[in-house]
Parts: structure tokens; sequence; C-alpha cells
């Protein structure tokens, strides 16, 4: 089990749900803790965590110089975030060895932030991306693993966005961190 990749996870909602159901069935990950957003109506995650006998947390703020002692203490190899609202300082990002990854539903560098699906179809977008990327301290400005761009049809609203978005996004995510586990990554 020393093979094992150790993770922790930030996250929420339907998007974390997907991404945690793809990781617990690859043996050579291990999850040490999930870790949930500190308001939210998503009720489900903790009992993820339960049932697969896996810590889970919520803080107020996660940078706090506890859990980056914990982090630190459990060696873990990289922290992988899906739809998590907080924003993660450079101590937390260097805590690890391969550092924090995010995915994001939008095409970086072009649309960053928050509501993404939002502006795309404001702006009258063609495709939008789903794209994962190392977290620096700046908002979705880190160096880019993956991008997956889909195509708008005339039919596509919010909605219809949104629930393409979930499944590209977990499958996306699980094979960055597949990548970066075999050391067969690309980013710029």
């Amino acid at each position: 089990m020393n093979n094992q990749f150790n993770i922790g996870f930030f996250g929420d909602d339907i998007w974390a749900h997907k991404t945690l159901k793809l990781f617990f069935l690859d043996k050579t990950l291990k999850l040490n803790f999930i870790c949930g957003r500190f308001n939210t109506k998503d009720k489900f995650l903790k009992k993820i965590a339960r049932k697969n006998n896996v810590k889970f947390f919520r803080f107020k703020n996660v940078n706090n110089k506890k859990f980056i002692k914990y982090i630190k203490t459990n060696r873990l190899d990289l922290l992988v975030s899906m739809s998590y609202d907080q924003i993660f300082k450079n101590e937390i990002i260097n805590s690890v060895k391969k550092k924090i990854i995010n995915c994001h539903a939008g095409k970086l560098p072009f649309y960053r932030g928050r509501s993404v699906l939002n502006w795309v179809l404001i702006n009258g977008e063609k495709e939008f991306g789903i794209t994962t990327h190392f977290v620096n301290r700046h908002i979705d400005k880190g160096n880019i693993i993956n991008q997956k761009i889909i195509k708008i049809s005339k039919k596509d609203d919010f909605k219809s966005l949104l629930y393409k978005s979930y499944s590209v996004c977990s499958r996306l995510l699980y094979k960055s961190v597949k990548q970066i586990q075999n050391n067969r990554f690309q980013s710029i």
C-alpha cells in the first residue's frame, strides 16, 4: 500500500461526488481527507467520506496553521480541488510535493473566475472549455494541465451546459491526477 498516491480533496456538491466516485474506484489512489465548503447545502459529501472511511473536514479558513501542519505530517502527494470556494495561499500550495490542481468549468486563460457558463452564453460563444490547472496565488491563472473544448448548440442553455460540465470535469480531473501520479503530464 506504500505505492498509493496520497491525495487530499477539496470540493462541493455533484462536482465533487462524481469525481470522488472515480477516485474511490482506483485502488492506486489513497484519499487522505475530503474537505467540504464551510457554508454549503451539500449534506452528502460528509456521508461519502464516512462510507469510505476518509477523514472529513470543513474550515472557515482552509489556510489555518493546524490544517497545514496536518497536511505536511501526512506527506500528501497532491491536493485536488473541485468546486471549492476558498483561495489557497502559498503556504498550503507548497505543503505538498506536487502542489494543488483544480478543475475549472471554463476555457482558461480566457474565462477565469465565477459564473463562466453564464458568460459564454451571454457572449454568444460557440464553444466552452473545461480546464485542469495547477493552483497558484492568482485565481485561475496556474499552468494548464488539460483542456477539453465542448461545442455549444443552439439548444443549449445554462442547465444543459452545467450537466455537460459535471461529467467532463470529473473525468478530466481524474485523468490529470493519473498523469501527475505517473509523471506523464505537461503544463503550459
